[in-house]
């Protein structure tokens, strides 16, 4: 027989992904310290695509490493302006998996016009 959990038990269910502490009891530090590494990581091969060595996927590069930057932007700000701490921590937590979906799509969309360069055999 199913066992039935109550709206309290629910709540504070350690295993449930809204109960994290980067997403309760954060200050949102994390937040900017991992949104940084990230962001770092991916100005990397962006960076190599455009500036390094200019490729025919530049103009993508530069977009998306441009939608990085504003996004952490906008996370950075979020940390000082938002005064509620859980919707902080929320926006947050979108801010960064829009950044990982920006870096994501862009730098498969660089890959893919790299790879349409490359003459067939």
């Amino acid at each position: 027989m199913a066992q039935r959990t109550t709206r309290s038990e629910t709540r504070t269910d350690p295993t449930r992904m809204v109960n994290q502490p980067a997403l309760r009891s954060s200050d949102g530090t994390i937040w900017i310290v991992v949104s940084g590494l990230f962001m770092l990581i991916c100005l990397v091969p962006l960076s190599l695509l455009t500036v390094i060595a200019p490729r025919a996927s530049a103009l993508v590069a530069w977009v998306t490493a441009i939608l990085v930057v504003v996004l952490f932007a906008a996370l950075l700000a979020s940390r000082w302006l938002v005064t509620q701490r859980g919707r902080r921590l929320k926006i947050m937590a979108v801010l960064m998996l829009a950044m990982a979906a920006i870096a994501l799509i862009g730098l498969v969309v660089c890959a893919a016009i790299e790879w349409s360069a490359v003459p067939a055999v």
